[in-house]
């Protein structure tokens, strides 16, 4: 199976979330930010690895992306690798910033699981089918991004971007998450194309 983001391919399959038009936006943002630099990014949760793929295919970035499942990163290094992109993509099993803890990143994009546990779809619903790990964001559906936060300062450089991929009805939470635990960004939250409320973005 093979699903399209950002007008590229990516193989997909029962082990990592289908991309969705609306994590376009984060790699908008991500490559207008990185421009020409060499910049380090990071992506957290990478699943198929369309997020890390797509921006080392736009930018001269080196990308470091992480997830906590091994099945996940053989597909993420199969996108990689079709796309002519794995000499600067490097996919690192382990949870959240963990892999990473040494390193420092001028982006970091993250769209993990955001649904409140009693919210995750239940079959036939299709979005049922894919991995529940990719979708279930805990009580509140900020589970992981509030475990994240507490880790990203350390990983941050002194310039730098974070994207956060959410949904209208944890948005407001996730942005005071981020202003609780980036103080000094610049932070707004985004749309996406149906005009939903869809991401946060930070800025130092």
């Amino acid at each position: 199976r093979s699903a399209g983001l950002y007008g590229r391919e990516f193989v997909v399959d029962e082990n990592v979330l289908i991309p969705r038009p609306e994590t376009e936006h984060l790699i908008d943002e991500a490559i207008a930010f990185i421009g020409e630099a060499p910049a380090a990014a990071l992506d957290v949760g990478t699943g198929s690895g369309a997020i890390a793929c797509t921006i080392a295919a736009r930018t001269n970035a080196r990308l470091d992306a992480t997830d906590i499942s091994i099945l996940a990163l053989g597909i993420a290094r199969t996108n990689a690798a079709r796309l002519e992109v794995a000499d600067r993509c490097s996919f690192h099993h382990g949870d959240l910033v963990e892999p990473v803890k040494h390193a420092s990143f001028d982006v970091v994009l993250a769209n993990l699981p955001y649904i409140p546990t009693q919210d995750v779809p239940r079959r036939p619903d299709p979005i049922a089918f894919e991995p529940r790990v990719a979708l279930d964001g805990g009580a509140d559906g900020l589970l992981y991004y509030r475990r994240l936060l507490a880790e990203l300062p350390a990983v941050l450089n002194a310039r730098t971007l974070v994207l956060l991929e959410g949904a209208p009805p944890t948005i407001g939470g996730l942005s005071e998450l981020v202003r609780a635990s980036l103080p000094g960004f610049a932070i707004s939250v985004h749309r996406d194309y149906a005009g939903l409320d869809r991401y946060v973005r930070a800025e130092r």
